[in-house]
């Protein structure tokens, strides 16, 4: 079966590769990117989110227990040095958008959401991983720093410190993916009131109409407009949205399957031209790719989506749908690649035409193989839904739902 064969080939070759190639041991820290020939980035500045999406996958992996020997101890070093070198403190604090691993220095000061929400994620599971009380404390005083340093007072948070426009749904999917983490495996009432907060903006922000689409860009009252660039679509994100809303039904014991078909159907819609397996990066509302290229990301998220729908509803046209395009990507994306890499982008007619091979997909790969690998684990042992209101009662705070079964203060 594909999916296996794409289990087996990131547990066996992809992460061990990126345990290597990915982390500079003289530095202590992941790297930005390999070249096209495999060899490491050399020198440069990293994002705060890309080092912080490669301490999570070696802290998840580890906690799985399906994880290189070794990778425990690099996402604990990478991650002390990222604190060291990108926490900036102070009455508006979180963390830099990037820094230099050779001289420490922060290269973008900018306090963002999507970096800090990444920071969040991997907090999350280095704690599951190691149990140490002092990621505890870092995951608070990262919520308190996103609450502080990026308060908006037209719902949600600021893009980042400077209030840079358009806003971005993205930055909140990734808040949502962090504090859903949180719920899934420390739950506390804080934690679920992040989460829920977070995710009643895909109804009252991202999804316009009962159907949607999935918004992208807003102004900074969230209105949708062409000067914020509003008729940009990114069929990937939609089928994200699916992943997490199944998680997020999961947790709080809710239905949210007319939506995650509607994301779904809209995204294979919009996001397969010409006949093509795969999602185009981005498209109008029309059905125009207005980026025509295709990222291997989107697809790794469209195969997310595919499966969550299968283990949502039982429908094996979802797992035949899985199936195929894990299939289509192994022929296309993972040939003629070093070991351990893969064409990061495609044109149109499937050649490669990326200049470098981003960490960034490297989560990506693992968000799909980690379902893999916990819907292969005997059902004792997978995540069970939270009793938000016993929970609530233990800690003495009133909860209550609204329509999208999220909790907010009562």
């Amino acid at each position: 079966m594909s999916l296996d064969t794409l289990k087996t080939r990131f547990l066996e070759t992809i992460l061990p590769t990126w345990a290597v190639a990915g982390y500079d041991a003289d530095k202590g820290q992941f790297v930005e990117y390999l070249e096209l020939d495999g060899t490491p980035q050399k020198s440069g500045s990293v994002r705060t989110r890309t080092v912080a999406r490669q301490i999570y996958v070696h802290a998840h992996a580890s906690s799985l227990g399906v994880a290189p020997p070794v990778s425990l101890g690099l996402a604990e070093q990478a991650f002390a040095n990222l604190h060291r070198m990108a926490w900036i403190g102070g009455k508006r604090c979180g963390y830099a958008r990037a820094f230099d691993p050779l001289s420490g220095a922060v290269t973008d000061p900018v306090l963002d959401l999507y970096d800090n929400s990444c920071v969040l994620l991997a907090l999350s599971w280095l704690l599951t991983a190691t149990g140490k009380k002092e990621y505890r404390q870092k995951i608070d005083s990262t919520i308190a720093a996103i609450d502080r340093t990026l308060k908006d007072a037209f719902g949600g948070w600021a893009e980042d410190s400077i209030g840079t426009q358009p806003r971005r749904q993205n930055p909140h999917m990734h808040y949502l993916e962090a504090t859903l983490a949180l719920c899934e495996t420390h739950a506390t009432s804080a934690y679920l009131r992040a989460e829920g907060k977070a995710f009643s903006l895909l109804r009252s922000h991202f999804l316009v109409g009962p159907h949607g689409p999935l918004h992208e860009y807003f102004g900074p009252h969230w209105e949708i407009d062409d000067r914020f660039g509003s008729a940009r679509l990114e069929p990937g994100h939609m089928c994200e949205w699916v992943w997490l809303i199944g998680r997020h039904d999961a947790l709080r014991q809710t239905q949210h399957a007319e939506t995650c078909a509607d994301l779904l159907s809209t995204a294979l819609a919009l996001g397969r031209i010409g006949g093509s397996p795969f999602l185009v990066d981005e498209v109008a509302a029309t059905g125009v790719a207005t980026v025509a290229s295709r990222r291997l990301w989107p697809q790794i998220e469209m195969l997310k989506a595919f499966i969550s729908q299968h283990r949502r509803l039982g429908d094996k046209r979802y797992l035949e749908d899985a199936e195929a395009l894990v299939a289509a990507i192994l022929r296309t994306y993972f040939r003629d690649v070093p070991n351990g890499c893969w064409h990061d982008r495609l044109d149109p007619d499937d050649r490669p035409i990326s200049l470098t091979i981003p960490a960034s997909s490297l989560y990506h790969l693992w968000t799909a193989v980690a379902d893999l690998v916990e819907g292969a684990r005997p059902v004792a042992q997978q995540q069970h839904p939270i009793d938000c209101d016993r929970l609530a009662v233990v800690e003495g705070v009133n909860v209550g739902r609204d329509q999208l079964g999220s909790f907010r203060p009562t």
